[in-house]
């Protein structure tokens, strides 16, 4: 029981932080998410030649399972619907990338950010391997944030603006 207080806690301050930075102004969400695929044969061989063709290949959708194809569109799509996101992706043999950027307000900032997460678990033949991302305020970057589908870290500036938060939550 209070893991779970705790966990709500540690993203309502997080949320009030965040705000406390954008002072009204909308932020910049960019996102990007590692997924991984719960029933792909990892082919281990190949793996040298594939950086040298990840350019020529950067949009194509290639040796994946439709299912996983299908729930990676459906995800985009949903994103794009929801949040007017603007989206990049990559997939390679046995992994995808997705680059989502959301423009929020600092006060919805943090429920759109778990909402995305959230979103992530309707994918059943694949898993949030990474996240990783910050928030921007104009051209600034003012919040970093990494780690994967259990645990995030994310770094803001304090409020007198000479030192950093440090704040790990679990997702």
């Amino acid at each position: 029981m209070m893991q779970i207080k705790l966990g709500f806690e540690e993203w309502r301050k997080l949320g009030k932080e965040i705000e406390r930075i954008a002072q009204n102004e909308e932020l910049e969400l960019i996102i990007s998410m590692t997924f991984g695929f719960s029933n792909v044969e990892n082919n281990e061989e190949g793996e040298e030649e594939e950086n040298e063709e990840e350019h020529e290949h950067h949009h194509h959708i290639t040796e994946l399972p439709k299912e996983v194809i299908e729930e990676l569109s459906e995800f985009m799509e949903s994103l794009r619907t929801k949040y007017n996101a603007k989206i990049d992706h990559h997939v390679h043999g046995d992994h995808a990338g997705i680059v989502a950027s959301v423009e929020i307000n600092g006060k919805d900032a943090i429920n759109v950010f778990r909402n995305i997460l959230d979103d992530t678990k309707g994918c059943e033949n694949c898993v949030l391997a990474g996240i990783d991302g910050e928030f921007h305020l104009g051209n600034d970057v003012s919040v970093i944030f990494f780690g994967d589908s259990y645990k995030l870290t994310f770094i803001l500036p304090a409020q007198d603006g000479r030192r950093l938060i440090i704040s790990e939550v679990n997702t």
